[in-house]
Formats: C-alpha cells, structure tokens, sequence
C-alpha cells in the first residue's frame, strides 16, 4: 500500500492492529462529536504547493528552549506505546532523535524513563499528569530529573478509554 494521506495511515493501522487497540488509539468518547469536528478541521489544512522553485536549501530548523530541532515538530505522548511494538517508546524516541525531533515520554508509558533516556542523545522531553498520588508525581519528577529529561509537562486529567454510547 502506498501511503499519501493520513487516512491511509488509518487504514493501514486498521488491518494491522488488533481491534482493541485499534479503537484505543482511533476513537473518540462519547458520541465522538469531538473527534469528527477534530479530523473534519484537518482536512480543511491544504499545503501550498510550490513548483519549478530551487529548494535546495530550504530548512525548517528552529530553536525551543534553547535547543535546535530539525523542524518545529515534537513527537507528542503516545499513552501505552509498547502495547504497539515491542519497546514502542525505545522506538519512538530513537526515531525522534534520528529526525532532530524532541521525543516525549507519557505518563502511562509501558517503557520506564530509565530505559528510554539512554537510547537517545537529545533530552527527552516528559507528560506528568497531576493525580491525587502526590508522592508518586514527585518520584517521577525526580525520575524526570536524575534522567536528565529536558521538559516536564502537567496535565490536568488523565487518560483513560472513552466511553462509547450503547
């Protein structure tokens, strides 16, 4: 399958995942107006195409928190990663680094800070959610810190599977 659009992506995923994580990662809570309004908003995005112009050097680098990426891109939290693959997160921040992309790890990663931060060269960057276990939100920004991790984010909520109406 030749892959030109995100819903080719969709689809791909579709035939490859088991159903339960195929929802967890495609669906939306409730009556999924939000999810809809979200992906009809993104079609609207049209690139402006540009032709017979040199781009030889063109570049998107930039600089945040005084740290030079690739692009204007980080790679965001993917909750539960390594259900995907095998140490989906180890995975996702070497690909992460290998484009000069921040990587940033969730709360509910399956893959634990010490064993992502090693693989990559760049600071990781890190999703806490503020819970009521205030004792565990400060091991982990310890973790966070002893790591070497960049950027901690709070998160008001947390992520848990919506609820799809009967």
């Amino acid at each position: 399958m030749i892959i030109s659009a995100a819903s080719d992506y969709r689809a791909a995923a579709q035939r490859t995942l088991p159903p339960f994580l195929f929802h967890y990662i495609d669906g939306g809570a409730y009556a999924e107006y939000t999810l809809r309004r979200n992906v009809e908003d993104l079609s609207q995005v049209a690139l402006r195409q540009r032709v017979l112009k040199n781009m030889s050097d063109l570049s998107l680098e930039t600089t945040l928190f005084n740290e030079t990426l690739s692009m204007p891109v980080a790679l965001a939290p993917v909750g539960l990663c390594g259900m995907y693959a095998r140490r989906g997160e180890v995975q996702a921040a070497a690909a992460a680094d290998a484009k000069g992309i921040p990587f940033t790890l969730s709360t509910v990663s399956v893959c634990p800070i010490e064993e992502v931060a090693p693989t990559i060269k760049r600071p990781m960057w890190f999703q806490l959610y503020v819970l009521r276990d205030r004792g565990f939100m400060r091991k982990r920004a310890g973790t966070c810190k002893s790591g070497g991790l960049l950027h901690a984010g709070l998160y008001r909520g947390y992520a848990n599977a919506g609820r799809a109406l009967p």
